[in-house]
């Protein structure tokens, strides 16, 4: 069975539903998956680049589950990906250290997902997946795939809905299915 890794930095972790109750079903749909959760880890945002890079090492797929904050990662998440591939490591001449690694994107938004699809916003959901794409195949990684889900925007209720709950769920089968 393929080691999974699933990273996930949350800027206003304490307030999330969506990502949180994501997480919570990928750990339990994944057996053995190691979750990296960056906000509980690096709330000061100093990394622990050679802690990250030993769990990238070890892993076989490396899941990036994220909110969209500003059309991109969220910033902790954002930082790890800037500090731990780092150059020589995971790509230039000697940066192979991820080669053959495969890896999915998860991303939620709080704007329906119709409005990127439409690309009404001048950018749409497959714009935002393919920078991540780009990215990871940069670093010689495999990327499986992509998951964008909106629509999962906290109100301040602390609950879901009955069509966001649907909508993790669906995002939740969607990774798991590109895992297999």
């Amino acid at each position: 069975m393929a080691k999974v890794l699933l990273v996930t930095g949350h800027s206003y972790q304490d307030y999330s539903v969506a990502n949180k109750e994501i997480v919570k079903q990928l750990t339990e749909a994944i057996p053995g998956v190691e979750v990296d959760n960056l906000a509980e880890l690096y709330p000061d945002f100093k990394i622990d680049i050679q802690a990250e890079q030993q769990k990238l090492l070890q892993a076989d797929i490396v899941i990036v589950q994220s909110p969209l904050f500003w059309y991109s990662m969220s910033a902790l998440t954002m930082r790890w990906w800037e500090e731990t591939f780092a150059h020589g490591w995971a790509y230039g001449s000697t940066g192979t250290a991820l080669k053959g690694k495969k890896i999915i994107f998860g991303i939620t938004a709080g704007a329906p997902t119709e409005i990127y699809q439409g690309g009404n916003l001048g950018i749409t959901d497959q714009d935002i997946l393919n920078r991540f794409k780009v990215s990871a195949v940069f670093c010689n990684m495999e990327y499986l795939g992509g998951v964008f889900t909106g629509g999962l925007l906290n109100a301040g209720s602390g609950h879901l809905s009955e069509a966001a709950t649907r909508a993790v769920q669906e995002h939740v089968d969607k990774i798991v299915k590109l895992i297999r």
